[in-house]
């Protein structure tokens, strides 16, 4: 018999691992948005876009993560959205 726990814990490990493919799906669809905006000499950091995604994601969560937490994650899924778009690593979160 399966313990409860391992199965939950596996049932985390499974949702992780999808978080991290979508994160990277995410990354890469960035990455062509940046190349995109250098053809045409665009800026890179667009503050009413990111707004509007934080706000959307806001308006579609159906919790129970708390909305701080939820910008949190995005404003670091922002941040390494531009430093891609801008061709550097995006390993440290801008200040």
């Amino acid at each position: 018999m399966t313990d409860p726990l391992d199965e939950l814990r596996r049932r985390i490990d499974e949702c992780d691992d999808e978080i991290v493919r979508l994160i990277n799906e995410r990354l890469r669809v960035c990455e062509e948005v940046g190349r995109f905006k250098e053809e045409r000499g665009m800026e890179v950091r667009a503050p009413n876009r990111e707004e509007e995604v934080i706000a959307r994601a806001l308006e579609v969560s159906e919790g129970p993560c708390p909305p701080d937490v939820l910008e949190k994650v995005l404003r670091i899924l922002i941040d390494a959205a531009v430093a891609l778009e801008s061709g550097r690593s995006p390993s440290r979160r801008e200040e």
